[in-house]
Parts: C-alpha cells; sequence; structure tokens
C-alpha cells in the first residue's frame, strides 16, 4: 500500500453581522485548509492545516510544497514522513513555521488514514483509552462587548452544561478587567474563567493585568505576550500564581524545550494544526510531563482539529481540559462531519470507529470557496 495523492483546498466562510472582535482585530471570516491522502488502494485520510492567515497559500504549500515529497511513501510510516517533510522542508531551505503548519495538515490526515487502515480509532494507536474529557467554552466566541451581552453569551453556554470557559482580553487592562470582574460577580466562583490576551499586553501591563486575573481567581492568563519574548513570559511566571498559558503560537517540540528550559509557562498549549501534527504534539505533551505540566491543547478551525484533541486527550496522563469551539457560526464543525462528535454536558468524547471516527461530507465545502487573506483585521 502506498500513499497516491496529497491534495489541500482551502475554503472559507465569510462574516457580517457575525463579526466577533479580539485583540488580534475583527474576525471577519472563518477560513479552513482541508488535507486529504488517498492510497493506491482507495482509502482516504483526513487532515487540517492551519490557514495561516493566508489559505490559499498555505493550501499550495502542502500539495505542492509538502505532499509532492512523499507520493509512493508508506502511509503507515508516519514517524519517517516526519522526519523526511521536516529534514527537506523545515530545518532547511523551507518556510519555516508555514511548513510545520502544512506538515501539520499532513501528519493529522496520516493518523486518520492509520486508524482506517488498521481498524482502530487513533487514541488507541496513541496508547488511550476511551473517555469522556471536561471541556471549556473557547473558539471564536466571547469577545470584546458589552457587559449585558457577554453575560447572556456566558449565561447560554453555562445552560448548555460548561463549567469554564475563555473570555477574551487584551484589550485595555482596564476594560478586561470590567469585563472578566463582571462574568465572575455575575456567576460567582464555580465558574472556571481563563482569559486569553492574544500576545497584545506588555511587562508594562502587569501590575493592572495581575491585580484584576489575582482577583478574580482566574483560571489561567494566556498568551499576554509574543511567542519569542520568552523573558517576559519567565518574568511573569515569577511574579504570580495565576497559572501562564502558551503554546498555540510555538512550532516543534524544540520551541516548546526553549519554553520549559525557561519556566516560562505552566500549561502548554500547543495546536496539532500548527506545531507538527499529533505526532509532534505527543512527544510535546510527553516532555511536559517530564517538567510536571499539564497540556491543554489549542483547538483549530474544524471538526478534524477537534476530534484530534479529543483523541489525544484520552492518551495524556497530565492532559487538562479540551477547548471546545462555541462559535455561532462556524460549518466547518457544524456541517463538515455527520458523525455527531460534540460536546454533551461540559465534556467531548471521541468516537471509537477506526481514524478519527469522522464522517466528512466533501460537498458541504462546495459553497465556501477559499478566500485569500487575513481573517483579522485590526480596527475594523
Amino acid at each position: 500500500m502506498k500513499i497516491a495523492s496529497v491534495t489541500a483546498r482551502a475554503y472559507s466562510r465569510p462574516f457580517e453581522g457575525e463579526v466577533v472582535r479580539l485583540a488580534l482585530g475583527a474576525n471577519v471570516k472563518r477560513d479552513f485548509v482541508l488535507v486529504k491522502i488517498t492510497t493506491d488502494d482507495g482509502q482516504v485520510g483526513y487532515g487540517e492545516s492551519h490557514h495561516g492567515q493566508n489559505p490559499t497559500a498555505m493550501a499550495e504549500v502542502v500539495e505542492k510544497g509538502l505532499g509532492s515529497l512523499i507520493i509512493g511513501h508508506d502511509p503507515l510510516d508516519t514517524e519517517g514522513i516526519w522526519a523526511k517533510l521536516s529534514y527537506q522542508q523545515v530545518v532547511t531551505h523551507g518556510l519555516g513555521a508555514g511548513s510545520v503548519i502544512g506538515l501539520s495538515g499532513i501528519d493529522l490526515a496520516l493518523w486518520d488514514l492509520k486508524g482506517k487502515i488498521l481498524g482502530q480509532p487513533v487514541y488507541r494507536l496513541l496508547g488511550g483509552a476511551r473517555r469522556k474529557v471536561r471541556a471549556y467554552a473557547g473558539g471564536m466566541s466571547l469577545g470584546f462587548q458589552p457587559l449585558d451581552t457577554l453575560e447572556t453569551e456566558v449565561a447560554s453556554l453555562m445552560e448548555q452544561g460548561y463549567t469554564a470557559i475563555k473570555l477574551r482580553v487584551g484589550d485595555t487592562p482596564k476594560r478586561d478587567a470590567e469585563r472578566v470582574g463582571h462574568i465572575r460577580r455575575s456567576f460567582g466562583d464555580d465558574l472556571d474563567i481563563a482569559v486569553d490576551a492574544q500576545t497584545r499586553y506588555s511587562l508594562l501591563d502587569m501590575p493592572e493585568v495581575l491585580a484584576y486575573c489575582e482577583a478574580n481567581r482566574v483560571y489561567w492568563l494566556e498568551e499576554p505576550f509574543t511567542p519569542d519574548n520568552i523573558p517576559a513570559y519567565a518574568e511573569l511566571r515569577r511574579r504570580t500564581a495565576i497559572p501562564i498559558a502558551a503554546g498555540e503560537n510555538h512550532y516543534t517540540r524544540q520551541a516548546f524545550r526553549d519554553l520549559f528550559e525557561a519556566r516560562a509557562i505552566s500549561i502548554v498549549q500547543a495546536d496539532c494544526t500548527k506545531s507538527g501534527g499529533l505526532s509532534e504534539l505527543k512527544k510535546i505533551a510527553d516532555m511536559a510531563a517530564a517538567w510536571h505540566l499539564p497540556v491543554a491543547p489549542h483547538t483549530s478551525h474544524s471538526v478534524l482539529s477537534m476530534a484530534a484533541n479529543a483523541h489525544l486527550l484520552c492518551a495524556l496522563p497530565n492532559g487538562l481540559i479540551y477547548e471546545a469551539d462555541v462559535a455561532k457560526v462556524n460549518p466547518f464543525r457544524t456541517d463538515l462531519d455527520r458523525s455527531g462528535l460534540d460536546v454533551r454536558d461540559g465534556h467531548i468524547e471521541p468516537s471509537d470507529k477506526p481514524g478519527f471516527g469522522l464522517d466528512i461530507d466533501e460537498s458541504v465545502l462546495e459553497r465556501y470557496p477559499g478566500i485569500p487573506g487575513p481573517c483579522y483585521i485590526p480596527g475594523a
């Protein structure tokens, strides 16, 4: 059995009245890059590469730059394929983070394919067992908005069974404090409230930021700084008992090694569509366990990354919590898969069918042609 083809296609769902405003700007469209690997006997594995703020370009990187190098390879040789693509495209003469993102989608598709070939769910191939994993309400939700509408959104999520949420911060420390404080007062101490600054804070903001985080018993403070600013992360972690989370914008185990050695973070948030796929994320998680750090993987844009994270968390003794995308509009979550994977009563449980256990309906995607360019527009 050999790999016969690797294809990648970009899809976009533009927003109008559904725009969510975050620290990076207005989220004006939902982008998704579907990776599809087919064997010479017709078996298919599906994966997802992060859009990289230009989905059509990322699709070309996956298909032309990476996929062409593995035609004819054994699809079960996930480690060998990862090493080859890394050697050829990541460590030299490639696109850096772009090549890692493209490799991530290929690796995910290979894991789905491997499970189907062997007739096993991915969690079992990773050494885990099926179980329910606690989920928090995240994704493109709970953005910058008036206090009353934010409270209404949180109340709706709690009615669905969520006991943990992630609020968007990185606006100004004062407005962030008002929103977080209002939600804590409105819903009490039984709700876990994480906050995500999307790299928009600086060390000068920290006195005000830590004051509201500590006063409101924040579950974690996510990505306060840009990913290269490891000294600031390390300094912040020394200043507070609030857990510091990061990792969705770090790529490969080497970047996480540097974070761990600097004692820069408390919670590891690597993204399987960005950091190198499941093969690399499992290595990152195992390395985190050696440092006694929990893992809360970042969820990307479609049901494929959501399923991959659910399978992975079933195989991690240091898995902390699952990020559920609760965006009001995301057809790549709600319509692409017919298997019914979803969060119920605040928990996720992966399918026990082979691979990721999804029933992908590619015909749904015909309505969402890819739109070039970024999905976050500052000031919009």
